[in-house]
């Protein structure tokens, strides 16, 4: 099996264990899958993927179609060019670019339901408007291992309560609520008013023991500071041994570094 193919499969898989719902078809060897849109499952879109993919060539969308009751809403052509359009923006060579898409959808089709005639007062529709559970994180590329899928998130704080909100808002995405552990360890600095300066680091196992400790060992190592790390694992029903520290710890360092964090940052 070529590198590619092995690439296509492990994302499929991790697809298919954030979203366990929303997988609705693939072919054998997953070259075309059928996808219900995060959010908006009455839309469904058909991917196929190119033997070349993810290396030097992007997925290609061929149809997308929506349920009868919501036809009326929607321009299948418009959908069909901009999904397109979103796919297109969001492949990189050598870098598998499905969650990426998904998660892009759900953001353009929210700013796309803005728009509609709708009649309210300004207040209501503030009131309308969600707040983004990912805005400020960075993510890693999922791993998945004997079916449990491994995914980190990386974010710039700047006190300890701006961590735990953030973090807070980030457990109220679907997905994420889905997850069996989600570990996390943050590092910060605070000027007091007294202008002395307070070091604050923590971590929480989740449920997954000596998780926490081992992130937050990672991002001390690296020397950064004014972050916070996690990493949601969500649990395929075999146990993996002392393999799951190192997903987490691979992935946790891979969103960090992402999120533009480098042992030069003394924040």
């Amino acid at each position: 099996m070529d590198t590619n193919h092995e690439d296509l499969l492990d994302e499929i898989s991790a697809i298919e264990a954030i979203y366990p719902e929303n997988l609705e078809r693939k072919v054998e060897d997953c070259s075309i899958v059928i996808l219900k849109v995060p959010q908006h499952e009455y839309m469904k879109i058909q991917v196929s993927f190119p033997p070349e993919y993810p290396s030097t060539l992007p997925p290609r969308l061929l149809d997308v179609s929506i349920s009868p009751d919501k036809e009326s809403t929607w321009d299948i052509h418009y959908l069909k060019d901009l999904f397109q359009e979103v796919l297109d923006s969001v492949f990189h060579p050598g870098i598998v670019c499905i969650f990426d898409f998904l998660t892009e959808l759900d953001a353009v089709l929210y700013e796309d339901d803005s728009t509609s005639d709708v009649t309210a007062t300004e207040q209501d529709t503030e009131e309308l408007i969600p707040i983004d559970p990912f805005d400020g994180w960075v993510g890693s590329d999922p791993i998945t291992d004997r079916g449990s899928t491994f995914m980190a998130f990386a974010t710039h704080v700047t006190s300890e309560e701006d961590a735990f909100t953030k973090l807070d808002k980030l457990k109220t995405d679907s997905k994420m609520r889905k997850a069996s552990h989600i570990m996390s360890a943050w590092r910060l600095k605070v000027t007091n008013t007294n202008g002395q300066q307070i070091n604050y680091q923590d971590s929480d196992d989740d449920g997954e023991s000596a998780a926490g400790s081992r992130m937050l060992h990672l991002i001390t190592i690296m020397d950064i500071w004014g972050v916070m790390v996690i990493v949601a694992r969500w649990f395929g029903g075999a146990h993996i041994g002392p393999d799951r520290f190192k997903h987490i710890n691979s992935t946790a360092r891979e969103a960090v570094l992402r999120a533009g964090f480098s042992s030069t940052d003394k924040k």
